[in-house]
């Protein structure tokens, strides 16, 4: 089966944060060895020069997004979009035509690549004095595994819009992707179409204790790869193999056996699920 390259969603961007914390965390930056033209223009000028002799005091995630914290209160935001990945080497490999840009740091022992077959990705400094400024202009909800089951419940059941997009919507819950809704929906017995304020609190609840418990699974998985994803070490994740109705059009369904897995076109992405177990 062909897939065409899927954006990380919160648990293989998880992934990623976890393994640049050990690899570098509390290391000192020695310089950008290479920038390519795209990534400049999405950054204050001079920004390597700012990177030189600085300390990484700690590395955070808001729903897709990486934050790589710097001593000076300056920091870098990553978004790895459709094809990007941070990958930690040794140094002493070839280049790749995809790698935009290469952080080496003190100790010479290793360097972090950011390579993107699409350059689609992000890699942004953001200047201390910046910080306030870009996180109003970001407008990102709360983090999907730190939201609480009411206000997750009270924001969702305020809408009057299709579960499936407003799940999808960055500025209402942050991390989900198109992979984990499905899968969320399909354990919440949800129709992917039907209206967030015709849903019960207590289904919106249950929802909650099912996208918890999928995500935090997918994490101890390392993610889902299909095509492009990754960790820091260049190895791929593995929640592909409990994926219950995402790419499984066509196969029966694991709960009821009686239908088999559809799929369709809901905001104007490809959405899985079970007519049987979640009816309109």
């Amino acid at each position: 089966m062909l897939f065409i390259p899927i954006m990380p969603e919160l648990p293989e961007v998880e992934t990623v944060v976890r393994g640049l914390r050990k690899g570098i965390l509390r290391r000192k930056i020695a310089k950008v060895v290479y920038c390519a033209p795209h990534l400049k223009k999405m950054n204050t000028r001079g920004f390597a020069r700012d990177l030189m002799g600085r300390n990484i005091s700690s590395i955070d995630r808001i729903g897709k997004n990486i934050f790589i914290n710097l001593d000076d209160g300056a920091f870098i935001q990553v978004h790895l979009r459709m094809t990007g990945r941070l990958i930690m080497d040794n140094g002493k490999g070839d280049y790749d035509c995809h790698d935009h840009l290469i952080l080496e740091f003190v100790d010479g022992k290793s360097r972090l690549v950011f390579r993107d077959v699409r350059k689609f990705g992000q890699f942004v400094y953001i200047p201390a004095g910046r910080k306030e400024r870009f996180f109003d202009e970001l407008k990102i909800g709360i983090d999907a595994l730190k939201i609480s089951a009411e206000e997750f419940t009270r924001i969702l059941k305020s809408k009057n819009r299709m579960i499936k997009p407003l799940l999808l919507d960055q500025s209402i819950v942050a991390g989900l992707g198109n992979i984990y809704v499905d899968e969320i929906l399909f354990k919440s017995r949800v129709h992917p179409q039907k209206i967030s304020s015709r849903i019960s609190a207590r289904k919106l609840s249950e929802m909650h204790r099912h996208m918890l418990k999928t995500l935090r699974s997918a994490i101890d998985n390392m993610g889902t790869t299909f095509d492009s994803f990754s960790n820091v070490n260049n190895e791929p994740g593995n929640f592909q193999s409990y994926l219950q109705v995402y790419a499984n059009a066509g196969n029966l369904c694991p709960r009821c056996g009686k239908n088999k897995i559809k799929k369709i076109v809901v905001a104007q992405r490809g959405t899985h699920y079970c007519p049987y177990c979640q009816k309109l």
